[in-house]
Parts: C-alpha cells; structure tokens; sequence
C-alpha cells in the first residue's frame, strides 16, 4: 500500500465522520457515501469505456471526483463522462428509494432523496459541476444560467455555511474554466463542435433528466411517509 492509498482511505474516513456529524448516525453518512460512490462509478465507467486514464474516486467532505490526467478529445466525449455520473447516479438512488419504501428503511429512503438532490444540484451549468461538462456540448455560454442558479441554491439554503463555501469555491473554479474555455476556442474550435443530432440528443437527455431529478425530489418526498406506511 502506497502513500496516496493510505490518504485516500484517511479522506474517506474524514469523510464519513464528517457526514456522521452533519447528518446525526453513522448509517446516513455510509448510505449517502454510497450513493456518492455510485454517481462516481458512472464517470469512472464511462472514462474506462473511451479508454482514458481514471483514477479511483476519490472522497473529501465536500464530495467525490475521480482525476483525469487525459483531457477528452472533445465536447462529445467530455459531456458522456459528465452526464454518466448523473444518470448512474439516479438509478442508485431511484433502486434506493423504492427498497426503501417497500422495506419500511426510513434512512434509506431518507439518503436516496439526498441522493435526487445531489445529482440535481450536480446538473447546475458550471464548472466543475457536471453540468458544465455536460453543457460543452450544447453550449459553452450556458454558465449565463448556472450563475443565476447558483445563487438560488445559496439563497434557498438561508446561506448554510456548508452551502455558501461549496459555491465559493464552485464559483471561483468556474471563472477560471470559463476563461480557459475561451481559450481553447480559439486555439481549437472543433472541440466545440458537435453534430447537431449529438447536440440535440444531449440537451433532450440534460433537460430531461433534470425534470424527473426535480420531480424526484420534490413530489415524491412529500408522500415518503404515507408510501412506507402502504408498502413497507
């Protein structure tokens, strides 16, 4: 076991007691880093299936990345392995919601509605959320709306601690990736130019997935309680 193995397993670790804290057990934070590990897998599948270099997920408290030292060869690849994330990610936790239900778990179906909203939030047009790779296919300009919907989230929050650092730093490194994208632009266009059936079938794909993601979280949650109680 080498030094980067031995501070993976200890971030991991920091990562669970951090969660535990925020989330009040020890199984909420196991089911959330779970869940987490499932939307990672996706990256990491897909990275594997265009046979770039990835590295195994790597957790922190403030979530999990897997690193790339290959970038994509182009916005196409680079919105696969962005929306892969998001997709594998709600399967998990639609599979988590419904054992929850019919089991009667209460945590599960609990880590699996945390589940809908972190793969949502994740859709938010920036970088390095996965919606600012996604949104390199449709349009490099879309962080016009992330902005906007950043500042929601923060605002929705009552501006949490947790929320307002997450978005500091989310903001500082989309202006950066705004400004390389500018770059890369100019120095190598093709990059940004899909077909536009591969434009067109992902922006149906991005916009549909974060309908039922909104719809997950918000509609059946309201009736969590009332479904375990026929089901479960």
């Amino acid at each position: 076991m080498n030094n980067r193995h031995v501070l993976m397993g200890a971030s991991l670790l920091l990562t669970l007691f951090v969660w535990q804290s925020m989330l009040g057990t020890m199984a909420l934070a196991v089911g959330f880093i779970i869940m987490l590990a499932i939307h990672e897998a996706g990256h990491w599948l897909a990275a594997k299936q265009l046979g770039l270099p990835v590295s195994a997920p790597i957790f922190t408290p403030l979530g999990a990345m897997i690193i790339m030292p290959t970038l994509p060869k182009s916005a196409k690849e680079e919105a696969y392995i962005g929306i892969a994330g998001p997709v594998l990610g709600t399967v998990g936790a639609v599979a988590g919601f419904v054992l929850g239900v019919l089991l009667g778990v209460k945590d599960l179906v609990y880590v699996s509605q945390m589940a809908f909203m972190l793969n949502l939030f994740n859709l938010i047009p920036l970088a390095p959320l996965d919606g600012g790779r996604i949104s390199m296919v449709i349009s490099r300009h879309l962080w016009v709306l992330g902005a906007p919907l950043l500042a929601w989230v923060v605002w929705s929050s009552g501006f949490s601690p947790m929320t307002v650092l997450v978005s500091v730093l989310i903001g500082w490194q989309a202006f950066q990736d705004i400004a390389m994208r500018k770059q890369m632009a100019q120095f190598n266009p093709q990059y940004f130019q899909p077909t536009f059936a591969v434009r067109a079938s992902y922006t149906a794909v991005y916009v549909g997935l974060a309908a039922f993601l909104a719809w997950a979280f918000f509609v059946p949650a309201q009736f969590a309680g009332l479904l375990i109680n026929i089901f479960g």
